[in-house]
């Protein structure tokens, strides 16, 4: 995720949430309590790694493994997958922080740390995340910010926003986008935006297609109009 040397998946990963219905016959018939700490896996194909509006792979493929932790509103992820730039090959990313309940929103705390393995200068960027979600009807929409004091090894001050939701257009089918703009140094700066569908084929096992832009041709193709598709599976 590295503007400085070479233009990200927006988040780019459709997630799916099935419900199983219950029934109860006897009122002794307890619900078992949750679980103190749930675990999840994944693994992600893509056509390209976009990370916001620019390829990380020079436009080729990318697989990304993920395991998330969360437990009474705190949360902790990791993530690893491959990139081509700058000579760097596989970047690792971790992310955590607290999610809160204010009524019918959520207010979410944390942060998120882009690393990268065999970089030739330090280029790890660690970023404070705020956002908020919440739903409107079928709606499910959210604003987010990250601040950085620097930037990919740049030690410039730089800042992202982004507006973005979802909405089930049926039981499996679901339509997502987003619009984010990013500054840095106040100086260089950007907008960005994706739409795209994702559908559940199965429990834990996702396909997606996503078109993704931005207004700015600094790093020639890389910043340009593409579509990325995706294939996921969740353990």
């Amino acid at each position: 995720m590295n503007l400085c040397f070479a233009p990200t998946c927006t988040l780019g990963i459709a997630l799916c949430a099935c419900a199983v219905p219950v029934c109860a016959f006897a009122d002794d018939v307890a619900t078992p309590p949750a679980p103190a700490i749930t675990v999840n896996a994944s693994l992600l194909a893509a056509t390209d790694y976009v990370w916001r509006g620019f390829s990380q792979t020079n436009q080729n493929p990318a697989v990304f493994a993920e395991i998330d932790l969360a437990s009474h509103g705190f949360y902790l992820s990791g993530r690893t997958e491959n990139v081509k730039f700058a000579g760097i090959k596989q970047e690792y990313d971790g992310w955590g922080g607290y999610v809160q309940p204010i009524g019918p929103i959520k207010l979410d705390v944390g942060f998120v740390r882009y690393g990268y393995i065999n970089a030739a200068i330090n280029t790890d960027t660690l970023e404070g995340k705020v956002a908020l979600s919440g739903d409107i009807g079928k709606l499910n929409a959210h604003v987010a910010g990250f601040v950085t004091g620097n930037y990919f090894g740049t030690h410039n001050a730089a800042e992202y926003y982004e507006v973005g939701g979802s909405y089930p257009l049926m039981p499996k089918l679901t339509l997502t986008g987003a619009l984010g703009h990013q500054t840095v140094n106040h100086d260089f700066h950007y907008d960005t935006w994706n739409v795209g569908l994702g559908y559940a084929l199965r429990k834990g096992m996702n396909v997606g297609v996503r078109y993704v832009d931005t207004n700015t041709r600094v790093f020639g193709d890389l910043g340009g109009a593409r579509v990325v598709g995706s294939f996921g599976i969740t353990f």
